[in-house]
């Protein structure tokens, strides 16, 4: 990973160690405290950062009692704790940021973060880890916000999730004012796309999803959750409150639903409008050119191998991508902890048949409030479920359609599903209203690009770089 860490003491300054000439250094890092007050500031210089790194922060506390260099005698006090430092940190930082001196500057109160605690510097038993990220492999969480003030180029990023200020759940914000993105790890990545006799609990459809090796071309950060009422309606106010379950109690965090591919993307409406299929960019009044324009990221679509390939969270021959296996194809205990599907909430029971839940309904039927189920063992939730998840690609019916392989690159569209004019777009995921069997990674299930219905929704990816 091009990362490099440098620790301190506040007494002591640890050496610089040679990188590689595209990995950013850091040294120098100082940490003090007020004579007065318990605001704790962090300094630091940075090297092979021509264009600028991203830093993140931790804080380390001996637990031995007897200060070494080993790191083992070193444990981290936790995101949690830190989250709340200001300055030169959480983001991109660049020469602007520094003094004249070239010091870059952190501030932070641990009196507000970590109740209970008190920092003591004098006897060398507290430590600030500062990490800079190459701009090509930034931290595993980018955290972007949306909302009416939002400024261009100005998202976050964070190591982990327990660093997110507040907490990912505990925290509304990532649900409503902000997006939550996870780093995919997937460049060069070959692995088994399609479903496999493990799957044995479902009906397989042979010619959909057909096992085959798939080659993945770049990293990309894929969202947390599916875009949810109160991010669309920041994002397109000129089409307010689009879904069908939009209960006062608890819309803003319910997935968005009844959308269509071509107004996420293409139009400002249903439309079609082929002069922004891709490769070409979203259309500038669309959700996603919006999205754009406020935040200064290429947000898309994801491929559909993308989007299999974060759902498994790289278990190619696993149905959940935790590795669990498939039971049932209608009600599936294992699916039961990850996703709202027919039965386990998404439809009213009468007898023996199941109604559709009224549009007042809350989160307890229909869609469920994103986050509600357990995520996959990358940190990703409601892949399975909720709502159907519209992905860039026209839909084919044979996936093996290139020779057995998907090649994500841009550069290079014939050698992606996207690269063929279709008359529909895939969607991925199964919804509330399906029976397990369509709520799995592996399946695959397509509309035409002006359609809309309430259980159709979507997420967004951008590019690592």
């Amino acid at each position: 990973m091009n990362t490099k860490v440098m620790m301190c003491c506040a007494a002591s300054l640890a050496a610089a160690a040679l990188m590689a000439s595209d990995t950013p250094e850091v040294f120098n890092v100082l940490m003090s405290q007020a004579s007065t007050g318990r605001r704790v500031t962090i300094t630091y210089e940075l090297d092979n950062a021509p264009n600028g790194a991203v830093v993140t922060l931790d804080v380390v506390t001996n637990r031995t009692g007897a200060v070494t260099n080993n790191d083992a005698d070193w444990v981290s006090i936790g995101g949690a704790a830190v989250c709340n430092a200001n300055g030169a940190v959480w983001r991109k930082v660049t020469s602007a940021d520094a003094d004249v001196n070239g010091k870059y500057t952190i501030t932070w109160r641990p009196e507000l973060s970590w109740e209970g605690h008190k920092i003591e510097l004098a006897n060398g038993g507290v430590r600030a880890v500062v990490t800079a990220w190459a701009l090509d492999n930034p931290p595993d969480y980018m955290v972007v916000d949306v909302s009416a003030a939002a400024q261009p180029n100005t998202q976050k990023y964070y190591p982990a999730a327990d660093f997110l200020p507040g907490g990912l759940l505990g925290n509304p914000n990532y649900r409503t004012g902000m997006l939550v993105m996870r780093k995919i790890m997937a460049k060069d990545v070959t692995w088994m796309m399609g479903s496999t006799t493990l799957e044995g609990g479902t009906t397989r459809n042979a010619t959909r999803e057909t096992t085959h090796q798939v080659t993945l071309t770049n990293n990309y950060y894929f969202g947390v959750f599916p875009v949810t009422q109160a991010q669309w309606e920041l994002i397109q106010p000129s089409r307010l409150a689009p879904s069908y379950y939009k209960n006062a109690a608890d819309r803003a965090m319910r997935p968005v639903e009844t959308v269509s591919y071509n107004e996420i993307r293409n139009s400002a409406n249903h439309s079609a409008n082929a002069a922004h299929n891709w490769p070409a960019g979203p259309n500038p009044n669309s959700f996603l050119g919006k999205l754009r324009t406020r935040t200064g990221i290429d947000f898309d679509l994801p491929f559909e191998a993308q989007w299999e390939f974060a759902a498994r969270a790289g278990n190619g021959d696993t149905k959940w991508g935790d590795g669990s296996g498939v039971l049932n194809s209608d009600a599936d205990a294992n699916l039961n902890q990850f996703g709202r599907y027919m039965y386990n909430g998404g439809k009213v029971q009468n007898g023996t048949s199941y109604a559709q839940p009224a549009a007042t309904c809350g989160a307890t039927n229909g869609t469920a409030i994103v986050g509600s189920y357990a995520p996959n063992s990358w940190g990703i939730y409601d892949t399975a479920g909720n709502v159907w998840e519209w992905c860039l690609d026209w839909f084919m019916e044979s996936i093996t359609a290139y020779g057995g392989s998907v090649n994500i690159n841009p550069a290079a569209p014939a050698n992606t599903l996207s690269g063929a004019a279709g008359t529909s777009r895939v969607k991925r995921g199964g919804s509330w209203s399906n029976a397990a069997g369509y709520c799995r990674p592996a399946f695959r299930d397509a509309d035409v690009p002006t359609n809309y219905a309430i259980n159709y929704g979507f997420r967004v990816i951008c590019p690592v770089e």
